[in-house]
């Protein structure tokens, strides 16, 4: 957030003068509030492309690199997302995947809206390539992938039985990938015990909020009162 609060003047700059209207998905949604634009190859409108090439030359000479840029813009769309505005969330994710696309925490901002959106399985698929750019440990990035995973596997009565068996079991490799990587984050065991309940196997979610307040960590008490009412709390 340093950098919102110390550029915020240039980056309003920046953002008012990128805001070229662009083409609607289907008849109601704007193509920069889906990610990556929808697919719409913008190199193809003059006025999408030359606000583009406006927009990245602009914050490329402000920051000294795409890169570093790119990383501005998620911040600013974790921001909004944080604000629950998801459309501005959206189009900052956009921008940040225009000016770099292989930051992995790009995809975790678009499958961040859609979690919100209820879009689980789409979610799931911006993890995926979240994860093919081998993001680093600490951001969190493994076990909110595992979540989605675990979400899309429940949510879509549409899929194979086979097809939510895999899932849950990647769902449950990344959760212990993300246990090896980070032994100690109470976050993992957290996000754990969430999966296990949707899931429904709650003796194992019992486990992992011991192991969350092992760390001490304090699980929420309307998610406890959730699964206290699927299982009694086993005594210590």
């Amino acid at each position: 957030m340093k950098y919102f609060s110390r550029n915020i003047l240039f980056i309003i700059t920046v953002l008012l003068a990128s805001c070229v209207a662009t083409s609607p998905i289907g008849s109601q949604k704007r193509a920069d509030e889906v990610p990556m634009y929808g697919g719409l190859d913008r190199s193809q409108t003059y006025d999408l492309r030359a606000a583009d090439d406006k927009f990245i030359s602009d914050v490329t000479q402000q920051y000294g690199s795409r890169e570093k840029a790119g990383r501005v813009w998620v911040e600013q769309g974790f921001k909004f997302y944080q604000q629950d505005n998801l459309g501005m969330a959206m189009r900052r994710f956009n921008q940040a995947w225009l000016l770099d696309p292989a930051n992995p925490e790009v995809y975790t901002g678009f499958s961040s809206v859609l979690h919100d959106q209820g879009k689980n399985c789409e979610a799931k698929q911006m993890m995926e390539k979240a994860l093919n750019l081998n993001p680093p440990p600490f951001q969190g990035i493994y076990p909110d992938a595992a979540r989605i995973f675990t979400l899309c596997a429940v949510s879509d009565k549409a899929l194979a039985p086979t097809a939510k068996e895999d899932l849950i079991a990647r769902s449950e490799a990344l959760y212990k990938k993300a246990e090896e990587l980070e032994p100690n984050k109470k976050y993992v065991y957290s996000s754990w015990a969430t999966a296990y309940y949707w899931r429904g196997q709650y003796a194992e979610a019992w486990t992992m909020v011991a192991k969350e307040r092992a760390l001490g960590g304090k699980p929420g008490e309307k998610f406890l009162s959730l699964l206290r009412t699927k299982m009694a709390e086993p005594e210590k």
